[in-house]
């Protein structure tokens, strides 16, 4: 927890976090045809595909804006940029508060109804009240005149900088609960979990409250938990106490938020929660003995933990399809066989009868039903491509599923995948569809699905053979989910969000009529299975409750099946029972109901009780809200390059020969479309003088990005002036003045499993040593990379390779540069836990000239040269003859001949290293190994043009050289480099 009032280095820290924690904006490509629309407060950003999304919200923005000024007590001066995307499918949303230029980010992907975000009457406007109450809330400036001065430099308010996650998150969640009556507080979801973590004492602590990784939904506590306990706050204290928790935090007297707090609601934080969970556990309790002469639960037939996968059955009713998740390790889609497992039976008995021999005293374990299911079939988890939704194919063979994959651009893309169980192979069917949910028809050979693109959803027909899609409606901004075919395949079940809540249909795919079956309003309606006799099963949820109901299509009416104390989720109905997920406190757990002798649920309502038992079921609704007025908006522009915006920036290095100290400014759009950077360093002995760099990445070529590059330079470098920091092994220093422009195309592709990229360009300038005339130069190069990665549960390897060369002339003589590069690495990153790697490196290059075997008639302007730093102001192809190596001083060695070997042990991003390198001429017997090893800890980042970052590489090392004559001479060093 930050503490206020907060220094300024911690608030620094920070902002660094926010800074680099970020994801980059990789998988949303500035090539693409964006526009901008602006509005008195706000400027929307968004590919052109997203416009009617976009334009719902824009034209409701001033009116949310003015209800959460109200609720929260202050309305933010600044203009917001909202950046449209949807680069993972799935929804989600990100608000920064940076004072003076606030950003927001808004995916539009829906949540399903079977989220935890599932309870909405317009996504769009739930979504955006909640981070424009993180905005509202979090840039109220600081009334006291050190702390405004400060946040000039690091530009956070006092309250992001010093309250808990908990109290950030769970008060946005709140709000988007008063100011909308729908999301999380008033959610089916929320009351389930929260009842039946209540009823089992598992409520998190108060220091678990801030996000717990390890727990199933622990990093959801700050919204789920975190909001209900606001609102126990405000009704405990009345409806200004937060606007009065902000008021101090922001006072001129510096106060802790815990001090701040407690002026406000009387106690600590921590003990008013311990409270506030010990009045929902008696609720809980309370309700959980009124309900149990009327609930109804099937028995367990299988104990799971987190959220596995709605359960499939085959269409003979054998064999169960579930993909399993757990905190340890990687998702599998598994097979179980229906039938009872005799011999897990057989095995338990057997190892229980050992241990009683063993030893007669011992007091075996009480027998555990079910025993763990052993699968007949599964498919493991590798890459991160996770299988989602798996259905059967109509004979049983197969399993249809959805799994995301990364287009050229990176954006990740929902596509359909058939799975052969007994053969083990995995067919892709579809690309970069965008398609979910698939349900096979009984023939097998089509599929029903929905397409999502940008907001809008429909139903479609997919030929699982050619993967032709064929349009079963019009794509609305209405939320389809969940379609199921009946056994002939001529009716249709589905879910769908008209604006007004969720509702089950079925569809006559005859004659294409539909019929809305009676679903009570502000209900969750998830998971249709239709079930012997033309039932249709369905998961529906009321007053905080979620129980599986089953409907007459016939007639549109329905029963409640089952009446939990938990939830009933995903019904899979079989010839005599139904099996669905249960919650439970760790996960869903998977139970079977005997639909012919179960009985029937008693009468239960929680209507009228909301006071005594919320938040353990749907609090009361709050008083209701007018319709949000909408505004005329002006007409959308194509974005272009977009608004240039300004960030200075400060970098140098410092280390053996010599240190810079680098500063300039980077301005750029936040697309990242074009970016300059101007960069000027001061030094004695290393880099000196001034570049102008540019990037443009607003163009495609074969559907994958193009950045182009522009990189301009006049930089003198005097090794003499080092003195006593040169290395004795250095021959005698080269200083010079390199003066020219680099022109490059980057060609790029990312894959979840490869990536590479193709760059070349050419480079003009002149080189004007210390003594002597200019020498022109002229080079052309031509480089690239491959990167290939697998993941394997907690392990994740990597390789790269890596082959360049130039062709250029200095002063009319020619010469020709070329290089590789091998690296390998794997690491173990378990959830939770530090990631410690191991990687091995080889790399080697060489420059041959036209003449003369030692040197290769080349002058000490071409000749390969080992140490230092690169630096931000010249381009790699102007430093095309250093062999950056941050411990050596720039020169140590030199030849036209290089090789170097390297391993490596990592801890997070602590890396321990081995290194060794030698130089030789031409012709020449290969020089000696000159090694060094040591510690060094590398942050390096790509471009966040959403934060106005550049690239940027931090280094901060230290190493023992290890050979004569600098063996046991120990250097340390620092580095930090933007690059465009």
């Amino acid at each position: 927890m930050w503490l206020s009032p907060a220094p300024l280095w911690r608030r620094s820290l920070l902002l660094l976090f926010l800074l680099t924690a970020t994801p980059a904006l990789w998988g949303q490509g500035p090539d693409a045809e964006w526009r901008t629309l602006e509005t008195p407060g706000y400027r929307f950003h968004y590919p052109a595909p997203a416009e009617a999304w976009t334009l719902g919200v824009a034209e409701r923005m001033d009116a949310i804006r003015a209800r959460v000024a109200e609720e929260v007590g202050y309305s933010p001066t600044e203009t917001v940029d909202v950046l449209v995307v949807d680069p993972v499918a799935r929804a989600n949303g990100t608000a920064w508060p940076i004072l003076g230029w606030p950003r927001m980010r808004l995916f539009t992907s829906p949540p399903p109804p079977d989220s935890v975000l599932g309870h909405y009457q317009d996504w769009s406007q739930v979504l955006a009240v909640h981070e424009d109450a993180h905005l509202a809330h979090l840039l109220r400036p600081s009334r006291r005149p050190l702390r405004r001065i400060a946040s000039k430099l690091v530009p956070l308010g006092p309250i992001p900088a010093a309250a808990p996650n908990w109290m950030i998150e769970g008060y946005a969640t709140w709000i988007e609960g008063e100011l909308t009556g729908w999301g999380r507080p008033h959610g089916d979801f929320r009351a389930s979990l929260l009842r039946r973590w209540a009823q089992a004492g598992e409520l998190p602590s108060y220091g678990q409250l801030n996000g717990d990784g390890r727990r199933w939904l622990g990093l959801s506590m700050p919204y789920l938990v975190g909001s209900a306990y606001v609102g126990w706050l405000m009704d405990r204290t009345g409806p200004d106490s937060l606007r009065n928790l902000w008021a101090r935090m922001t006072a001129r007297s510096p106060r802790s938020f815990d001090g701040a707090f407690r002026g406000v609601f009387g106690d600590t934080p921590r003990r008013l929660y311990n409270r506030f969970c010990a009045e929902l556990t008696y609720r809980a309790m309370a309700l959980e003995e009124e309900m149990a002469p009327t609930a109804v639960e099937g028995e367990l037939w299988q104990e799971l933990s987190w959220r596995p996968s709605a359960p499939a059955l085959s269409p003979d009713g054998g064999r169960m399809a579930v993909v399993l998740r757990s905190w340890g390790g990687p998702s599998r889609l598994v097979v179980w066989s229906t039938g009872d497992d005799v011999d897990a039976r057989r095995r338990w008995r057997e190892r229980r009868r050992a241990l009683v021999e063993a030893d007669p005293e011992d007091v075996p374990a009480i027998p555990k039903d079910p025993l763990p299911r052993k699968p007949l079939h599964q498919l493991v988890t590798r890459d991160g491509a996770e299988p989602r939704g798996p259905r059967w194919s109509g004979d049983g063979r197969s399993l249809v599923y959805v799994r995301l994959e990364p287009d050229a651009a990176g954006r990740l893309r929902s596509d359909l995948f058939r799975w052969t169980p007994e053969s083990g192979r995995v067919e892709r069917i579809t690309e970069d569809a965008d398609l979910r949910e698939p349900d096979p028809a009984p023939e097998g050979d089509w599929a029903v699905a929905v397409r999502q693109r940008w907001g809008r959803s429909q139903l479609v027909r997919v030929d699982l053979a050619t993967a032709r899609v064929e349009p079963l409606g019009e794509a609305t901004l209405d939320v389809v989910a969940h379609p199921r075919l009946d056994p002939s395949g001529e009716r249709l079940a589905y879910v769908v969000h008209r604006g007004d809540g969720w509702r089950l249909v079925v569809r006559n795919l005859v004659d294409g009529t539909e019929k809305d079956m009676a679903t009570p309003p502000r209900g969750q309606v998830a998971f249709p299975a239709w079930g012997p006799g033309g039932k249709l099963f369905v998961t529906l949820g009321e007053g905080g409750f979620l129980d599986v109901h089953a409907f007459d299509p016939r007639t549109g009416f329905g029963r409640r099946i089952t009446l939990s104390h938990g939830a009933a989720l995903a019904p899979a109905p079989s010839a005599d029972g139904l099996f669905y997920l249960s919650l439970d406190v760790d996960g869903f757990d998977l139970r079977q109901l005997d639909l012919g002798a179960a009985p029937e649920p008693g009468p239960f309502t929680v209507a009228g009780r909301e006071d005594r038992f919320a938040p353990a079921v749907r609090p009361g609704l709050p008083a209701e809200l007018a319709p949000l007025a909408t505004e005329p908006l002006a007409k959308p522009r194509p974005y272009g390059v977009g608004r240039l915006e300004i960030l200075p920036l400060l970098g140098g290095h410092w280390g053996p020969g010599g240190g810079s100290l680098e500063a300039g400014v980077r301005a750029g759009d936040l697309l990242g479309r074009l970016q300059l950077m101007v960069m000027a360093a001061d030094s004695d002995a290393s880099f000196d003088g001034l570049a102008l760099m540019g990037r443009w990445r607003g163009q495609s070529w074969l559907g994958r990005p193009l950045e182009l590059g522009l990189h301009l330079f006049d930089v003198e470098e005097l090794p003499s002036e080092a003195g006593d920091d040169l290395s004795p092994l250095a021959p005698a220093p080269f200083d010079r003045r390199a003066r020219g422009g680099e022109a490059s195309a980057d060609w790029l592709h990312r894959g979840r499993r490869l990536s590479w990229r193709l760059r070349g360009g050419a480079l003009v300038g002149s080189v004007e040593p210390a003594a002597g005339d200019d020498l022109s130069r002229r080079q052309l190069f031509l480089g690239g990379s491959v990167r290939t990665r697998r993941i394997v549960g907690p392990w994740r390897f990597r390789q790269e390779a890596g082959l360049g060369g130039a062709w250029g002339e200095t002063d009319g003589e020619g010469w020709t540069r070329t290089g590789g590069r091998l690296r390998a690495e794997a690491e173990r990153a378990p959830r939770g836990a530090l990631a410690v790697g191991l990687g091995v490196e080889w790399a080697g290059r060489r420059i041959d000239g036209p003449s003369a075997m030692s040197g290769g008639g080349l002058g000490p302007a071409d000749r390969l040269r080992l140490g230092g730093r690169r630096g931000s102001l010249l381009p790699a192809s102007a430093l095309g003859g250093r062999i950056p190596e941050p411990a050596l001083p720039p020169g140590t060695l030199e030849g036209t001949r290089h090789e170097s070997q390297g391993v490596e042990v990592s801890l997070g991003r602590l890396t321990f290293f081995h290194r060794r390198h030698r130089l030789w001429d031409r012709g020449a017997a290969k020089g000696d190994w000159l090694d060094l090893r040591g510690a060094e800890l590398v942050f390096a980042r790509g471009a966040d043009p959403l934060l106005r970052l550049p690239a940027f590489d931090l280094t901060l090392g230290v190493a023992e050289i290890l050979d004569p004559p600098l063996d046991d001479e120990v250097e340390a060093w620092f580095g930090f480099s933007w690059r465009p």
